[in-house]
């Protein structure tokens, strides 16, 4: 009785300041598996080309290079959605304050 064991893979970027894997969006991923095919010359160019990632662990945003992404070996992160903290005071945005001496 043997399992085949599916390895799951995806492509990413080593995030600068915690380290831990980023996945690239699958527009970014598409683009990159479609220069590798290019000729050199136009694969080289199109590698100097950046952009930004928001890291899933420590939560900031870098730069990155299209030369930056490799293959990862697992599944991704599961993207955490963080909300904003609600007003404490209760108060409607179009109140305001009443001056002392006015």
């Amino acid at each position: 009785m043997t399992q085949d064991v599916i390895k799951q893979s995806y492509r990413g970027v080593r995030c600068l300041s915690c380290r831990q894997p980023i996945p690239v969006p699958a527009i970014l991923a598409k683009a990159d598996a479609t220069l590798s095919g290019q000729s050199s010359a136009s694969a080289e160019e199109s590698y100097t080309r950046v952009f930004s990632l928001r890291c899933r662990a420590c939560n900031r945003e870098k730069p990155y290079c299209a030369s930056d992404i490799v293959e990862f070996e697992g599944s991704p992160r599961p993207r955490v959605l963080h909300t904003r903290p609600t007003q404490s005071n209760n108060r409607r945005p179009g109140d305001l304050a009443r001056a002392a001496n006015a």
